[in-house]
């Protein structure tokens, strides 16, 4: 069974493919959408700096609003 951050990192990457194309991408509104998706209990921080490095990778940009 793939451990936690394996899940989340993969529903990140559904999240982030469903915006492909888009430049910018919300912060609050991508950390609000992740645990219901997930069902994972993580910290905010957490599912922040998972975003952020995953949305660098794909060269867009992340608006901190939270």
């Amino acid at each position: 069974m793939p451990d936690q951050n394996a899940l989340i990192r993969a529903a990140i990457g559904r999240l982030l493919s469903e915006k492909t194309g888009v430049a910018v991408i919300s912060m609050k509104e991508s950390i609000a959408e992740l645990p219901d998706i997930t069902g994972a209990a993580l910290t905010i921080e957490t599912l922040q700096d998972m975003l952020l490095e995953m949305a660098e990778v794909r060269g867009m940009m992340v608006v901190l609003d939270v």
